[in-house]
């Protein structure tokens, strides 16, 4: 595809679904990319100096993508039919799925993960800070009240919030369980599409896959089981177990580090 040999430039916010999207869909298309990890306050600074106005930016060339579905647009345009996220066959289920999976899903999850999760500063200071500048990483550790503040009333947490986000989590992982049932491999059509990504990605925190956050066989910006409170640790254990929670857990360890020319040889 175009744009290959050159370097597209990425700036993120290291734990954020959106970037864990970015990065994926980046390395499904075979995109070779250079990300700058930051935490905050620090993101939200640069990423304002520098025209953005997403959770991610990234650079192709003289283009500026402000959004990861930008960035999905822009090289989705560049590939053969049989090799695009958003197949022409299924475009009604992947906006469908775009805004139940990264937008409902998605919001959820942040608002039962973060709830739960900020409290617990020796828990959160590796997520918030994976791949940041040791400034950054020190300022978490020193100033940790700042960036939890940020995140906490940005996102109006509170514990019944999060009790409600998990209910509807459950209630998407149901749908997708249906879905499931017929035994397909892959939500719609047979072959990895925007749908399988964006459900992944805003499902993780739920399962806590390995790969995940394009550390590859690493710990990605996302807790382990052994970190996640014990409370909480039933609730993980809980969601692995549907077909959903499987599927997920699937993806992660068969397709997140496969191209478009290994999944279409």
């Amino acid at each position: 595809m175009a744009n290959t040999n050159n370097t597209v430039k990425v700036l993120s916010f290291s734990p954020s679904a959106d970037a864990e999207l970015n990065r994926w869909v980046l390395f499904y298309y075979g995109i070779s990319f250079n990300e700058k990890r930051h935490t905050l306050p620090f993101y939200f600074i640069l990423n304002k100096l520098q025209g953005g106005n997403s959770l991610v930016l990234c650079r192709d060339g003289q283009t500026k993508l402000k959004s990861v579905r930008e960035v999905i647009n822009h090289f989705d345009a560049q590939v053969t039919s049989d090799k695009k996220l958003i197949p022409d066959a299924h475009i009604n289920e992947m906006e469908y799925s775009w805004h139940r999976y990264n937008s409902d899903l998605g919001q959820a999850a942040v608002e039962w993960a973060y709830t739960n999760l900020l409290p617990h500063k020796d828990i959160m200071i590796r997520p918030l800070t994976l791949g940041s500048p040791w400034i950054e990483r020190q300022f978490v550790k020193y100033c940790y009240n700042i960036p939890k503040k940020m995140v906490w009333n940005s996102q109006q947490l509170s514990k019944p919030v999060a009790d409600n986000a998990l209910v509807l989590i459950k209630d998407i992982f149901y749908e997708v369980d249906q879905l499931l049932s017929d035994g397909r491999k892959y939500l719609y059509g047979d072959k990895l599409t925007l749908a399988d990504l964006t459900f992944a990605v805003s499902g993780a925190p739920l399962v806590l896959p390995a790969n995940y956050g394009g550390d590859q066989f690493e710990q990605g910006p996302i807790p382990t089981f052994e970190e996640f409170p014990e409370e909480l640790q039933e609730t993980i254990s809980t969601m692995r177990q549907t077909d959903a929670g499987r599927y997920i857990l699937r993806l992660y360890s068969e397709d997140r580090y496969r191209t478009i020319e290994h999944n279409h040889s």
